[in-house]
């Protein structure tokens, strides 16, 4: 097997950027989440998991980040400008945040992506990124092959799922589900497969390049794998890891 794509996301639930390389840390990728949308008012970091407009946004690493909102108005790094844009686009007082080594961000989502008015449920992540959980998501080209098989209806492009790592990985089966609790190397980096990732209604948020909204793609899951899909790492061995490096598994 062997590393097909890297991805890095500077802000919380925007789209982000392609990367040749990245180097992988106890936080994940170096960058990764390292900005969020926060409410003025709750405190509480925006996910698109609750507003689904931040995924029309786009995010780069610059000096320190770029951000892109779908008005076409360009932002900088945190500030005065930059937070009322953001407030004037979600209609709503809210600032652009960087995370730190100490405070836990508080998330909010959607408990019931079918419902157009749903409940609204919380949680708490880690410091030093504004990641859910386990800082490092992989995906495999065979688990996208064995999903389209199941369901060519539906749209099954990556972007649904914003990976950190895309593993090209042989034939056409969930091949990851069998590497939770199993150790990971990619080039000279090692991680510990954590967990199936569980998938929630991000996957069926319309996003830029003709991505419509797809419930069904959520309840596709649910029914035939718990409503998961790939799985969360952490970093036992930090490193630099490129595309193209062989991946294997212990």
């Amino acid at each position: 097997m062997r590393l097909a794509g890297i991805w890095r996301y500077p802000v919380k639930s925007m789209q982000g950027e392609s990367l040749h390389s990245v180097e992988l840390g106890p936080t994940g990728a170096a960058g990764d989440r390292r900005f969020g949308v926060q409410d003025q008012e709750s405190g509480r970091v925006l996910s698109a998991k609750r507003e689904g407009r931040l995924l029309l946004a786009a995010a780069r690493t610059a000096d320190p980040v770029a951000i892109t909102l779908p008005t076409g108005e360009s932002l900088g790094g945190p500030g005065a400008g930059t937070d009322a844009a953001l407030s004037r686009w979600l209609g709503r007082p809210l600032r652009l945040v960087e995370a730190d080594g100490e405070t836990v961000p508080t998330f909010e989502g959607e408990a019931d992506p079918a419902d157009d008015d749903p409940p609204v449920e919380t949680w708490q992540g880690r410091p030093g990124g504004f990641v859910d959980s386990s800082p490092v998501h992989l995906l495999t080209t065979a688990g996208l092959r064995a999903v389209a098989s199941q369901r060519p209806d539906l749209d099954w492009r990556l972007g649904r799922f914003r990976p950190t790592l895309l593993v090209d990985a042989p034939g056409d089966d969930r091949v990851e589900d069998t590497w939770p609790g199993r150790r990971c190397t990619v080039g000279d980096v090692e991680l510990e497969i954590v967990k199936a990732c569980g998938r929630c209604v991000m996957t069926t948020r319309p996003q830029p390049g003709g991505l419509d909204r797809q419930l069904e793609i959520l309840g596709h899951l649910s029914r035939v794998a718990g409503g998961t899909f790939g799985v969360l790492a952490r970093v036992v061995r930090p490193g630099t890891v490129s595309v193209g490096a062989a991946v294997g598994l212990r």
